[in-house]
């Protein structure tokens, strides 16, 4: 799974520096670069509260600390990375107006569908195949342990 920890410090560091660039008038295309690194990190953070919410229940019973506490910490990010992206929108605003605005709006959320597409399904994958190795491993340690018995 991504990282949530390392997505909330990569976007608040590309956050910082996209606020730094404004107020040094760096020049607009500058700017945007920047606010592409932070909607990628956001994105990673806001997959992570997809994923908390969307917990297996084995995870839920035998982990249930710990997936509360990783809730607590994916609200909290999400809220984070929502205040951050309502200002970064009004920077948007204030460079490109409103026609450059949602024109912004509608490229990002064509790139979000290509990159969950890409991305996020290559990762649920993965973690489906482990799921599927624990649940063998599981079956073989059963299995063996009833041979053992019955030839004992």
């Amino acid at each position: 799974m991504i990282d949530p920890v390392t997505a909330i410090a990569g976007a608040t560091k590309a956050f910082t520096i996209v606020k730094a660039m404004v107020e040094a008038g760096k020049s607009a295309e500058d700017t945007m670069m920047q606010i592409g690194k932070w909607y990628g990190h956001a994105s990673d953070v806001m997959y992570a509260e997809k994923k908390v919410r969307n917990v297996n229940p084995f995870k839920r019973v035998v982990f249930s600390g710990s997936v509360q506490q990783e809730a607590m910490q994916a609200f909290a990010a999400k809220k984070k990375m929502e205040a951050q992206q309502k200002e970064l929108l009004s920077i948007i605003g204030m460079v490109y107006g409103k026609e450059g605005l949602q024109e912004f709006r509608d490229m990002r959320k064509q790139i979000a569908r290509e990159r969950a597409d890409t991305i996020y399904r290559q990762q649920e994958a993965k973690e489906q195949m482990l799921a599927g190795l624990l649940v063998l491993l599981a079956i073989a340690i059963v299995v063996g342990t009833a041979v053992f018995i019955v030839s004992g």
